[in-house]
């Protein structure tokens, strides 16, 4: 301090000495004493500023909620409020409102635990002072005090979790109050265009009115089209300094459906847009005009009408010189196709040239593509990466984007709602990539609320609606009774076969009660064992008992994928291979996927299939994730049926014989024991034993019996009838295969007969003796 007061009082003597030796310059005449004078009036600046108020300002003081709290707040108060005052108060303000219903707290929730001692008005204040400093809000509004109430509760994580919530959820929950306020005071404050005669100095565009989309126009009164992500914000910012610039003149946004090149577009629009922003002159109020490949083709019949339609609205747009051009999903400009045409032949001396500004919108794959076709295109593009948006980012674009939901279907959406839509999206929805895909399924929830409210069971529901999945644990008298009576209803269909019945039934009611990896398929199983056994005939039952028919299978015969290319075919796009495994998922995710004669297979499709065993993920040839974490996944293999029933036969049941079994495909190198080990469990399917026949033969006349119905015809069998039926159809080797065409021979000819001949009317019964079997 002596120090400061030792400088402030040299300063003094300088100013004295300068002011002095300034005027006896100035009086002779000297313009050297004005320099002195000037600088001598600086310090005696500084000397009185320090005297008259950086001198008795004050240190600053810790925060008191007084000082913080919303001024709504802060007016409704009492000078010592109680804690149930301050509740009152908070669940009458906005912020709590939103709070409580975004999140289906309730009113109740929030009265009950300002009753507990650790809510008392001081803690409240102190807490709510603690959260508004980590969230950086300006105030303590009421959503911030709802949060501190529910923060003090000892057990608060129990709480929420009973609202599938955590705090960091409500910590969102204030923000996004505080945005939609930001984006309401926003929306008050006209924007700086330009005025009516910003467009009258530049050309007039007729013929690109026609076909173009004025984005300028559309994002200047609607401030939800663009975008607050930082990602964006950075790519416009790149994209004003390219165009402000000397270099070529185009932008091109690459990056997968959904990702939000659109949005950016909008963003950069908005923002030349805007004469508040610091913009460079040469891109202020330009216009952003997007062209519709689409309506360009279908005014045009040809491709030299398109190219010269294209090209005169080009040339009108660059005449304008206040124009620039959007080519919205571009890549059906550069290739010849349904609802696209390739003429790149007229675009690329354009973007090479850099004349005309453009931007290009194209979808990853499909750049790819243009550029190993035509690598001069690639080269003269200025290309932005339009990255995936992370799980905070795409929340930020659905909270925006329900607010046009809202309004536009008459409902209210919960928090919940979001981060259910963007969990299952990640999981089901495969043909965009994030915030489109989430915010699709949000959108699609619309129509699936209760009483006007979206909640994470609307999301649900419009996942298991338009995918036909089931993602809700079983609640359903119905389904649970399914689930527990299982085995049973699988053995109406299927003989035999314990083991292999109760594993997948098992595997099933883990799954629909939530007791499982969700990062897995439901159940992944090996069937060993000899031809005609069951090991098809389990998995077309599962698939008819619980997966709403045998259309739900998704069967590959693997003995078609032998060849090294064929895992190709494997992840082939649907639009080329509809019989591809990733195109059948991607339509049939909730199903039973059946691999069979898996030994067959070339080792590079195993190996392929090992991602889809141990994570439930297959990634297609367009890079897209297919999930299989809705199915079971069930291999069958005819490999070492032999040996299973040499050990059969010797006395070994299934589960003893399995280890044997297994260890012989892995000596034999049958298979590798990597691929093995990703199976949920490898059942031996035992050889059918006469007894097991007499039971199928039963199954099978029920089945005829079946296709009868319409015809008002029954057949039954006698039991003599059914031995000599057994007795033929009886082969350890093959199965229940030959009893199919022992059937199909004896009783189905018989029954066609007696129908043609008259014998059979509506309301017979036909009945096979031990003389038909003979005699056929």
């Amino acid at each position: 301090m002596n120090g400061l007061r030792g400088f402030l009082f040299l300063l003094k003597i300088l100013k004295i000495v300068g002011i002095l030796s300034g005027f006896c310059l100035i009086l002779m005449d000297s313009a050297l004493g004005w320099l002195i004078l000037a600088f001598s009036s600086i310090i005696t600046i500084l000397v009185h500023w320090w005297n008259g108020e950086l001198h008795r300002l004050e240190p600053t003081k810790d925060l008191n909620i007084e000082g913080q709290l919303a001024s709504n707040i802060l007016g409704k108060l009492s000078k010592n409020p109680t804690s149930e005052q301050i509740a009152k108060v908070v669940l009458e303000s906005s912020g709590g409102k939103f709070i409580i219903s975004r999140f289906g707290l309730g009113k109740t929730t929030i009265e009950s635990l300002v009753q507990i001692p650790q809510n008392s008005p001081e803690n409240i204040f102190q807490t709510a002072l603690q959260i508004q400093q980590k969230l950086k809000t300006k105030t303590v509004s009421g959503s911030v005090l709802t949060l501190a109430i529910i923060r003090n509760f000892p057990n608060y994580e129990t709480l929420l979790a009973q609202f599938y919530l955590d705090f960091e959820d409500l910590e969102r929950g204030v923000l996004w109050h505080d945005h939609i306020f930001s984006l309401i005071s926003q929306s008050k404050i006209p924007m700086k265009t330009g005025g009516i005669a910003r467009d009258w100095s530049f050309g007039y565009t007729p013929t690109l009115n026609r076909f173009g989309v004025n984005i300028t126009n559309q994002v200047s009164n609607n401030i939800l089209m663009s975008s607050n992500l930082e990602q964006h914000k950075d790519l416009v910012s790149k994209m004003v300094e390219q165009f402000s610039g000397n270099g070529k003149q185009n932008i091109s946004l690459i990056g997968a459906d959904g990702v939000g090149k659109t949005t950016v577009v909008n963003s950069f629009a908005a923002k030349i847009a805007n004469g508040s922003e610091k913009i460079p002159s040469n891109l202020k109020f330009r216009q952003v005009v997007s062209l519709d490949a689409a309506s360009l083709i279908a005014a045009a019949p040809g491709r030299g009408e398109i190219e010269n339609l294209l090209n005169y609205v080009l040339n009108e747009a660059y005449a304008a010189k206040n124009i620039i051009i959007c080519l919205d999903n571009a890549q059906l400009f550069f290739e010849d196709g349904v609802g696209s045409v390739d003429v790149s032949n007229l675009l690329l001396p354009i973007i090479q040239a850099g004349a005309l500004r453009l931007i290009l919108t194209l979808d990853e794959q499909r750049f790819l593509q243009i550029s190993a076709k035509n690598p001069a295109l690639a080269q003269a593009m200025n290309r932005l990466q339009v990255k995936p948006a992370n799980y905070d980012e795409t929340l930020a674009v659905m909270q925006d984007k329900l607010l046009i939901f809202e309004h536009q279907n008459g409902v209210f959406y919960q928090f919940q709602a979001l981060k259910e839509a963007f969990k299952l999206s990640e999981r089901y929805i495969f043909d965009l990539e994030m915030p489109g895909r989430a915010v699709r399924l949000l959108e699609m929830a619309a129509g699936f609320a209760d009483n006007k409210i979206v909640t994470a069971s609307s999301v649900e529901k419009a996942i298991e609606q338009t995918m036909n999945v089931k993602i809700a644990t079983a609640n359903v008298n119905e389904e649970k009774e399914t689930l527990l009576n299982l085995e049973d209803l699988l053995h109406a269909r299927m003989v035999g076969q314990e083991k292999a019945v109760s594993a997948v039934a098992n595997a099933l009611r883990r799954a629909r009660t939530g007791v499982r990896n969700q990062n897995r398929p439901i159940g992944t199983f090996l069937f060993l064992g000899p031809t005609g056994v069951g090991k098809t005939e389990l998995s077309k039952a599962l698939s008819e008992v619980y997966f709403n028919g045998e259309n739900n299978i998704v069967r590959l015969d693997l003995n078609e994928f032998v060849n090294l290319d064929d895992v190709s075919r494997l992840i082939a796009d649907g639009a080329r291979d509809a019989s591809s495994l990733t195109a059948q998922m991607m339509k049939k995710p909730f199903s039973v996927v059946l691999l069979d004669e898996i030994e067959k297979a070339h080792p590079n499709v195993l190996t392929a299939l090992l991602q889809v065993l141990d994570e439930g993920i297959l990634r297609d040839e367009k890079n897209r994730e297919v999930s299989f974490r809705d199915a079971i996944i069930i291999a069958t293999s005819n490999a070492g049926s032999e040996r299973i029933q040499e050990l059969i036969s010797r006395g070994y049941d299934s589960t003893s014989a399995e280890e044997i079994i297994v260890n012989d495909l892995i000596t034999s190198r049958e298979f590798r024991p990597e691929f093995l080990n990703r199976f949920d469990e490898i059942v031996v399917f035992e050889p059918l034993t006469k007894e097991n026949l007499m039971q199928i033969i039963d199954l099978m006349i029920v089945g005829v019996n079946k296709t009868l119905a319409g015809q008002k015809i029954t057949v039954s069998v006698t039991p003599e009838a059914k031995i000599l039926l057994a007795n033929l159809g009886y082969d350890p080797k093959l199965g229940a295969r030959p009893m199919r065409r022992v059937i199909q021979r004896v009783v189905e000819n018989t029954i066609a007969r007696k129908m043609l001949s008259g014998e059979a009317q509506a309301g017979s019964n036909i009945e096979i003796t031990p003389e038909i079997v003979r005699q056929s």
